[in-house]
């Protein structure tokens, strides 16, 4: 088949010819539950060529992303395109880094800061909060319709108070209905 995603893939058969054949295809990833609800979403991202693998064939879903892989996530999904400046401003990115670009480009365009004055610490854990301002300041920064906050544990005022409630707005991300906790 020609798909490339888990479940039925409907392509040429290679032995005879026949159009439209039907094979089941196997997961990506061994270590990803087909029932999960990052399942579907995870093979488009792969698909797109936004994600890949810890290695050919695991994901490690319960494992945190750092800010290295969460800016690059957004670069493949802009395009790759090359970054404009001429100088890194930051000691702990260097050339050559796998997130070289993709740190510069969410830089220059103001998707992500450095963590300190001259360090963007690449391998620091992302957790929820900075996860979703990337995204907010990757969608130019939307004012969000709502004014309340749905969730208790979102400080008014906050640096993440209204990319969540952005978030909110356009069903990004998944909250527990029981906690109501982003």
């Amino acid at each position: 088949p020609t798909a490339t995603l888990t479940g039925l893939g409907l392509g040429t058969c290679r032995v005879c010819g026949m159009e439209g054949a039907e094979q089941t295809l196997p997961p990506i990833f061994s270590d990803v539950e087909s029932h999960s609800f990052y399942s579907e979403p995870l093979d488009y991202c792969y698909a797109q060529g936004w994600v890949t693998g810890v290695t050919a064939d695991t994901f490690v879903p319960g494992n945190a992303c750092v800010r290295a892989q969460v800016v690059t996530f957004l670069w493949r999904a802009a395009g790759k395109p090359e970054p404009m400046l001429e100088e890194n401003p930051f000691v702990d990115v260097k050339e050559g880094d796998f997130y070289y670009d993709a740190v510069l480009w969410a830089l220059e365009h103001g998707i992500a800061t450095g963590a300190a004055e001259r360090h963007f610490s690449p391998l620091a854990a992302c957790n929820r909060a900075q996860v979703v301002t990337f995204l907010w300041r990757a969608f130019d920064q939307p004012e969000p319709e709502a004014a309340a906050q749905p969730f208790t544990d979102v400080q008014s005022p906050s640096w993440y108070e209204k990319p969540v409630l952005w978030a909110v707005e356009e069903e990004i991300g998944r909250a527990s209905c029981r906690e109501r906790v982003f």
